[in-house]
């Protein structure tokens, strides 16, 4: 009986420490800023130039 009731306890405790997890990480997620998609200062080329990497002249083939 001992045993059984050491068992529900550290399964209590368990769900306890589990759901404390759980809060914190939804406090720290709400509470961070979002981040930005795209700053106001990127521009499309810069942007097309971050997704292709640059191309050196001729004696190079980018493909």
């Amino acid at each position: 009986m001992i045993t059984t009731l050491r068992k529900w306890v550290f399964l209590v405790v368990m769900v306890l420490v589990l759901l404390i997890g759980l809060l914190g990480w939804t406090i720290k997620m709400v509470a961070a800023p979002p981040f930005p998609l795209h700053h106001s200062s990127v521009h499309a080329s810069h942007t097309l130039a971050l997704i292709h990497p640059y191309c050196p002249p001729p004696p190079y083939d980018c493909r």
